[in-house]
């Protein structure tokens, strides 16, 4: 199995390569790479309200542990919610554009309870045998 401990310059490059394939934009917010451990999460798109910052933080430690693909996987869900927020379309992971965006793109869904019963509810489908938490 190939490990998903990208540096920090190889998950801009990923993003970029994401986001031109699937919206035909570069990837304009920032990426944070930090060093603690998480154990319930994969990664985290933050909004601040103030500066109009967008950008995804993510574990390296948690990262190094993962797939790539799982990886990649998580970073294209929290694109998603970069896309749709910065649309300022509903951006949230139990919103219905943005579970049908991470169907259409091939995104992880959230494994909460709420992101589960929404995919339910929009993808009029099962939820997937093993869903990646993102």
């Amino acid at each position: 199995m190939e490990y998903g401990n990208f540096t920090l310059e190889e998950l801009y490059e990923q993003a970029n390569i994401l986001c031109q394939k699937h919206w035909g934009v570069d990837y304009t917010g920032r990426i944070e790479l930090v060093k603690q451990d998480w154990e319930r999460r994969n990664g985290v798109f933050i909004y601040d309200h103030d500066t109009e910052d967008r950008f995804i933080r993510m574990s390296a430690p948690r990262n190094s542990i993962r797939a790539k693909e799982e990886v990649l996987k998580s970073l294209l869900h929290e694109l998603v919610h970069w896309r749709l927020h910065s649309q300022n379309l509903p951006a949230r992971d139990d919103d219905k554009e943005f579970i049908l965006e991470a169907i259409r793109v091939g995104a992880s869904i959230s494994l909460t309870k709420k992101a589960q019963e929404a995919f339910l509810k929009y993808s009029g489908t099962a939820a997937p045998a093993e869903p990646v938490p993102s």
